[in-house]
């Protein structure tokens, strides 16, 4: 029996690798409830199905494309590389940042002792689940008898296990390992879904810096491809486009569809999204969650969240690479969005933007584009299709770069169209019974639901940067927008950024809405039964910058105006300020 492998504090404990386990053939056993893959329609138990809401994978491996030859390092709390259904797909290149209780704060990359093997990211207990459940549903092996298959199955796995350190470092390490080797990096993490501002740790500078590099220097020129999950706080009224780090240039954030082609409920809207990908709904029963592999060798059918979506996405692009290795960072969004089904028709609060595409006979020159959906649901058939012979855009040498303009405005911002009385303090106050904390949690929640996401806030404080002659940007790829408020007299900072609407417009008239009115909330875990949801008041808003990706390939100015204009207005009764600044930055081509 080989020697069991564990460390302090770890519960599970695993055989030091030996040779792979033998490996059969047939029919992967879970194949048939993997609706995320071929959807036909209702499953036992599952009446709630639509068939066709899947990521349409089938015709791409059929077309004899699995993900041979693409690398994607997964970014988790763990890695169980002896899982039978993984290990076939296990390289070299793994890293284990867990390290020994005691270490004096030190992380795995700056001197801290490793716990256990540097290459061995394994699970710590039967609770690190999440990362072998993502690693599955990218690439989980095809036809080996066994268990599930990967949208990717033949791509290639590796593990960087950084929440199992939670150093900012091992962070920004694993963002950048291998990047000659590595191909996609897949997180599905994020902070903390509670609705205040998240900036990337330990800053901005810091963590821009190292996706900038990956971009430029990643995959030898072309460019590493991250994907991110764009967050499961709609709940609580939580917007992904509050999350500066997963809205940077160059990111690839992804939002959940459910078994009907719906929004799930959790799924956060925002104007960064790129594209979404089926997962559980998480509040219907009578509709499937996700199945892939979990630790101790087995499998899970309740996987669910945007957790879900991301490696699902980073599957399609693993197909999308081999169809065409040389398709660049920049190249990898553009073909996800132009190719992206449309759904939710009727309620989707869909926009249409017409961009031709010369050599494509007209099949993707329309982008729609949704708060809710992205540019829609990932379509692994249409996508492969587009790669194959795509002209690329080039990478980060030939990327244009117009800005930042900056205008200084120290104007007041109206409260108008309001839509509930303050119901946050500086003390967290609880939502239950009939306080006007609820009163005000239910009516931002309401109009989370009901808002007009690409119409700017009426009667809000309009502020237009003219952009000069000399940007010549045709084809935006990503924008930023930095903004700084303040509270009633100019000083300080804002007494509630929750009470904000605040949205940007085009000189097409095409809108961004950057923030909605919103909740920032906890939750008392220690009250008695169910968790006791809490709202409090959200914090200040300086030098915070919005990602935005809905203006993919737009101009920079219309045949009529090159004016950018920021539109800010509160919908909540009680706390006022100023809009003191704000600042706008292009980049495409």
């Amino acid at each position: 029996m080989p020697a069991q492998l564990g460390w302090t504090n770890c519960a599970l404990k695993y055989p030091r690798p030996q040779a792979a386990p033998v490996s059969k053939a047939g029919a992967d056993t879970y194949l048939s409830l993997q609706w995320h893959l071929e959807n036909t329609g209702p499953l036992p138990g599952f009446p709630s199905m639509k068939a066709g809401e899947d990521l349409r994978v089938k015709p791409v491996w059929n077309a004899g494309l699995r993900g041979e030859g693409i690398r994607v390092a997964v970014l988790d709390d763990g890695l169980e590389v002896t899982h039978e259904d993984l290990w076939p797909n296990v390289v070299t290149g793994s890293r284990n940042y867990r390290t020994e209780a005691g270490m004096l704060g030190l992380s795995a990359s700056s001197g801290g002792k490793i716990a256990g093997l540097h290459d061995f990211p394994m699970p710590c207990s039967n609770d690190d689940t999440h990362g072998t459940s993502v690693a599955g549903l990218i690439a989980a092996r095809d036809g080996n008898g066994t268990g599930v298959s990967g949208v990717a199955p033949r791509a290639q796995l590796v593990g960087l296990n950084i929440l199992a350190s939670n150093f900012v470092a091992d962070t920004l390490d694993a963002l950048s390992r291998d990047l000659n080797r590595n191909h996609v990096y897949n997180n599905s993490w994020g902070p903390t879904d509670n609705g205040h501002l998240a900036t990337p740790e330990p800053d901005w500078s810091s963590y821009n810096d190292t996706l900038r590099n990956g971009l430029k220097t990643g995959r030898n020129g072309l460019g590493a491809i991250y994907v991110f999950s764009g967050g499961n706080g709609a709940i609580q009224t939580d917007y992904s486009s509050l999350d500066g780090g997963v809205s940077a240039m160059g990111i690839v954030n992804v939002c959940a569809t459910n078994a009907m082609g719906k929004r799930a409920p959790y799924s956060e809207r925002g104007a960064n999204l790129t594209v979404c990908a089926p997962s559980a709904d998480a509040t219907d029963d009578q509709q499937p969650e996700v199945t892939t592999t979990s630790v101790r060798n087995d499998y899970t059918h309740t996987f669910n969240g945007t957790s879900a979506s991301a490696p699902m996405v980073s599957g399609v692009i693993a197909l999308m690479l081999q169809a065409n290795p040389k398709l660049t960072w920049r190249d990898v969004p553009l073909i996800l969005a132009r190719t992206a089904r449309k759904v939710d028709e009727q309620d989707g609060g869909w926009r249409d933007y017409r961009s031709p595409l010369g050599n494509a006979q007209g099949l993707y020159d329309v982008l729609h584009y949704s708060h809710h959906y992205g540019f829609g649901v990932a379509n692994a058939d249409a996508a492969v299709r587009l790669a194959r012979n795509w002209k690329s855009v080039g990478g980060s040498d030939t990327l244009k770069t117009c800005g930042p303009y900056t205008t200084t405005v120290n104007a007041s911002i109206p409260e108008t169209g309001i839509v509930t009385q303050q119901g946050a303090d500086q003390t967290a106050r609880s939502t239950k019974d009939n306080s006007q904390a609820r009163t005000y949690f239910g009516a931002l929640y309401q109009l989370s639901n009901t808002l007009d996401y690409q119409m700017a806030p009426a009667n809000g404080l309009r502020s237009a940067v003219e952009i000069p002659a000399e940007c010549d940007i045709r084809h935006i790829e990503h924008v930023d927008v930095k903004v700084t408020v303040t509270a009633a007299d100019g000083q300080g900072t804002h007494p509630n950024t929750g009470d904000l609407q605040m949205a940007l417009q085009s000189p097409l008239g095409t809108v961004s809405t950057l923030m909605l009115p919103h909740a920032c909330t906890d939750l008392n875990t220690a009250a008695f039964g169910a968790p006791e949801l809490l709202v409090e008041r959200c914090g200040g808003l300086s030098n915070f910058t919005f990602g935005v990706r809905r203006h993919l390939e737009e101009p920079v100015a219309s045949s009529n105006s090159r004016n950018w204009e920021l539109v800010t207005a509160d919908r909540v009764q009680g706390g006022e300020g100023q809009l003191k600044d704000w600042s706008i930055t292009f980049y495409g081509r």
